[in-house]
């Protein structure tokens, strides 16, 4: 278990993907991503937590710091990526690719 986040953290400390606009930051002792997002008055904060137990337990998505989004649009962004994440066995870059668009539209 601890392997497996381990690798997941790295695939994204080492992701060459770029986003227009967004940073994302890994922390391997926290087992946590934190990713940063801001197109003009908007600012997003995004916290993805592996549990101890990855892959059996559900990956935690939080909201950190968000300004200039309704709180109804936020709860969707945000149950769109738990699903990603949780069911459909996506990556952690893959869902934030996935979630920036959704954001974007």
């Amino acid at each position: 278990s601890s392997v497996l986040s381990a690798q997941e953290i790295s695939s994204v400390q080492t992701s060459t993907q770029l986003f227009n606009g967004m940073t994302v930051k890994a922390r391997s002792a926290a087992r946590e991503v934190i990713a940063t997002y801001s197109v003009d008055d908007i600012f997003i904060e995004l916290i993805i937590q592996l549990p101890s137990n990855y892959p059996l337990g559900s990956i935690t998505v939080e909201s950190g710091k968000r300004v200039g989004v309704a709180v109804q649009q936020w709860r969707n962004w945000m149950l769109q990526l738990s699903t990603y994440l949780t069911h459909q066995n996506g990556s952690i870059m893959e869902g934030l690719s996935l979630w920036k668009n959704n954001v974007d539209k």
